[in-house]
């Protein structure tokens, strides 16, 4: 019943979703608290364009999506730090300009051999051994930003007067951290697709806050829930033949009302709680 999971490109589906699950969980918590959660669906737009260009120039797209929304990733980064320009509105003025540019270059091509839908929805049972030992590059140098500075990039999320007062390198940390969100968002366009890979970097967040717990705990519990998501989603893609990037999503949205749930309730025992023994005394 479940031999597919021998089958190689079940294997690879596999790796590399964990592999872009767990890099956009690291990176989750610094880009949605830091209210930049936009920047992942901006880039997605973005490095849509850049495949496309990769599609037309090289058997391997990737070589030339990833530094093509690299690029943008900073110029939009420079705009929000240095010419005043709100984050939302730069992010949505390139974002266009780019998805523009992506269409004609397709409308006018006769090379361009893979459908828009494709595209925009991902196909992970495509992902072949270039494209994970990328994603495992990146995955590696993303847990080596995070750790090395963990408590520089908590302090420019929550307090970016107090970290510049600090004289923590905030130049270096924003833009570097724009990169490796540009080089995640690419590979996670090219197998999640254009549409599903921001969710990727929003849940984990998410489903962390709901348990109260510390920063952290936080940044723990959404690793393992993109974990878990991902190998459900995934299983559940190929038994009932659905887009395995719309089935991760739905396992995580499924995990979070979860998590809303389970927390809901258990603030009204703690209130009930509370009361009670306030009655008592």
């Amino acid at each position: 019943m479940f031999s597919f999971l021998t089958l190689n490109f079940f294997i690879y589906a596999i790796i590399i979703s964990l592999i872009i699950g767990v890099s956009s969980a690291l990176l989750s918590p610094y880009l949605v608290l830091d209210e930049q959660a936009l920047i992942a669906d901006g880039l997605a737009h973005v490095s849509f364009t850049g495949i496309v260009i990769g599609v037309l120039l090289l058997s391997q797209p990737l070589f030339i999506s990833i530094p093509f929304t690299a690029v943008f990733s900073v110029l939009i980064k420079y705009l929000i730090r240095n010419k005043n320009i709100n984050g939302d509105a730069a992010l949505g003025l390139l974002s266009a300009i780019s998805l523009a540019l992506g269409l004609i270059i397709i409308h006018k091509s006769s090379g361009f051999n893979q459908s828009i839908e494709t595209m925009l929805v991902g196909n992970l049972w495509t992902v072949n051994k270039t494209e994970i030992i990328i994603a495992s590059i990146t995955l590696v140098l993303i847990i080596l930003f995070v750790f090395l500075n963990y408590n520089d990039l908590l302090l420019l999320t929550f307090d970016l007067k107090y970290a510049k007062f600090k004289k923590i390198k905030d130049t270096f940390l924003s833009y570097t951290l724009a990169v490796l969100t540009a080089v995640l968002i690419t590979i996670g366009v090219k197998t999640i697709g254009t549409l599903l890979i921001a969710s990727f970097v929003i849940f984990p967040v998410l489903v962390g806050k709901e348990f109260n717990k510390g920063f952290k705990i936080t940044h723990l519990i959404g690793v393992i829930s993109s974990i878990v998501s991902v190998l459900i989603g995934i299983i559940l893609a190929h038994i009932i033949d659905i887009p395995a990037g719309s089935s991760i999503v739905l396992v995580y949205t499924g995990f979070l009302l979860f998590t809303m749930l389970y927390n809901k309730i258990l603030n009204r025992r703690s209130f009930r709680w509370s009361n009670l023994q306030a009655k008592e005394n």
